[in-house]
């Protein structure tokens, strides 16, 4: 059996982020009649950093301060409220840059190239299903008690921050939707009335589902010009927060949150402006191919899926962008030696 671990691309767990998302707290903690510096104690954050924007916090701080947050509020809605806090701009370049995008498809697709820079604990996943845009959130590691909260914050952020691009309805439009994984805490019309939507429960996926004509809406603050300044930006914070990432890492990120999808080499390449040439040169001077990567990783997410979930054959050789099924048990037989049906 694969542990999901496997398909961690990014060690979060040693990485630092932004101050800035618990700064922006403050007031919140405040409203509560709690005194804010008792919580960065607990996580061992100086309250003078807070003034320093460039001021970063390890993983483990931030856990604690979240924990440190929950134990000290008492309130069913905290994770929702705590998402509210958070708009585009409060993510820095990324945020900026999302906004300066063509499209809402383009700013999806650019936040979530530089999702490290933004304050999730979770994979996420964008693909078209039935009518429908999906950002399906995946965990990467074990959150324990915190994954209800981080969940509940990270789609109250994303439902604010969709209204904020494209306030605009979608004549004959199909309604947003939640689906959350875990069981209804309290009831589902509480839920739907902080959300404004349909919300499910005790689903197979925690997603946000919406029309996906949105994708093509323009967005009304468009710059190609600011959004390539800025683009550039995320790059040097990537750099200075992560450390400089090889081009196999990043392209296996892209393919382990790939879902219906065949991983296309010329499209990948797309991706980081370069030609499909100079992806190979890159690759190659890596001592990696592009085919070599698609097998480990396609053939790491069959595993994980065979071994955690009841999904068919069929339905699994789907999402990993095969047409026919025959064509994924060929693949796997010729990753494994064993077939699909064998494995599980």
């Amino acid at each position: 059996m694969v542990n999901k671990t496997q398909l961690i691309a990014i060690d979060k767990v040693n990485s630092h982020q932004s101050i800035i998302g618990i700064s922006l707290l403050m007031k919140l903690i405040e409203s509560y009649a709690h005194d804010a510096n008792t919580i960065l104690e607990k996580a061992g954050i100086q309250a003078n950093l807070l003034a320093d924007p460039k001021a970063t916090v390890s993983f483990q701080q931030e856990i604690a301060f979240t924990r440190a947050l929950i134990n000290t509020i008492t309130d069913k809605d905290l994770g929702f409220k705590v998402g509210q806090c958070y708009r585009l701009n409060a993510f820095g370049h990324i945020g900026l840059a999302a906004g300066s995008c063509n499209t809402v498809a383009d700013a999806i697709e650019l936040f979530l190239k530089y999702i490290r820079l933004a304050y999730t604990h979770f994979d996420i996943s964008f693909f078209k299903q039935s009518g429908n845009a999906v950002l399906r959130f995946s965990d990467k590691y074990a959150l324990d008690e915190l994954r209800q909260f981080y969940l509940e914050r990270d789609f109250s952020f994303a439902f604010l921050s969709t209204r904020d691009m494209f306030p605009r309805s979608v004549v004959g439009q199909k309604p947003k939707t939640i689906h959350f994984d875990f069981a209804c805490p309290t009831s589902v019309e509480h839920y739907e009335s902080l959300y404004e939507c349909p919300v499910k429960f005790s689903m197979p996926f925690s997603e946000i589902l919406f029309d996906e004509r949105y994708l093509d809406l323009p967005l009304p603050l468009a710059n190609p010009l600011t959004r390539e300044l800025l683009e550039e930006q995320c790059k040097q914070q990537e750099i200075a927060l992560f450390g400089a990432e090889c081009i196999d890492s990043k392209i296996r990120l892209l393919i382990q949150n790939m879902e219906y999808e065949m991983p296309n080499l010329e499209d990948i390449a797309k991706k980081y402006f370069i030609t499909a040439r100079t992806l190979r040169r890159k690759l190659k001077e890596q001592g990696v191919t592009f085919q070599q990567i698609a097998n480990e990783e396609l053939s790491k997410k069959a595993l994980y899926y065979l071994s955690t979930t009841n999904l068919s054959i069929e339905q699994i050789s789907l999402r990993l962008g095969y047409s026919e099924s025959a064509s994924f048990i060929h693949a796997f037989k010729r990753w494994t030696g064993t077939t699909p049906k064998q494995y599980r």
